[in-house]
């Protein structure tokens, strides 16, 4: 479990370095997270055959629907990183309108999904697996948010 995490924390590490990663390696990146990630589910998750049989095709649709939202959100981080030495307060606030609509399509998606899940390995295993999904995603959240510049603090370096 330990190398997965650590292997999780890598993988975040790395999708935090936006602006240097090619569309390819970003894609190399992504794929390797997502076989790490679904052994961490693997191993946290004690399912039955039966369980298994309706998780998995669920937590891949899932994960292919969070993979799409994880890009736009690369996306909106890309075009910030573009803009940050000149951006003006309009850019800031559109940039920061697509995080909330981002934020809230992710919401959606794991309520949506949350339904399913209960039905297919019930209740607590479908909490367990939110709670292991929220920990992962704040892990990678935090790392890239550690990447990126805030607002001014280049210009604020400079003149120091």
């Amino acid at each position: 479990m330990k190398r997965i995490l650590l292997t999780l924390l890598f993988a975040a590490f790395t999708i935090g370095a936006f602006a240097q990663i090619q569309n390819e390696d970003l894609a190399i990146t992504q794929a390797y997270f997502q076989k790490d990630k679904k052994d961490l589910v693997k191993s946290s998750l004690k399912l039955s055959a039966a369980q298994s049989q309706a998780f998995w095709p669920l937590y891949d649709q899932y994960d292919a629907k969070r993979l799409a939202l994880s890009n736009q959100r690369a996306q909106i981080i890309n075009d910030y990183l573009k803009a940050f030495r000149t951006l003006t307060g309009d850019e800031a606030v559109a940039l920061t309108n697509r995080v909330f609509a981002n934020d809230k399509s992710y919401l959606d998606l794991k309520k949506s999904y949350f339904k399913k899940f209960v039905t297919a390995v019930g209740g607590k295993n479908a909490s367990k697996f939110y709670q292991l999904e929220n920990y992962v995603q704040e892990i990678v959240r935090l790392k890239v948010q550690d990447n990126i510049p805030f607002i001014g603090e280049i210009q604020k370096t400079a003149k120091q």
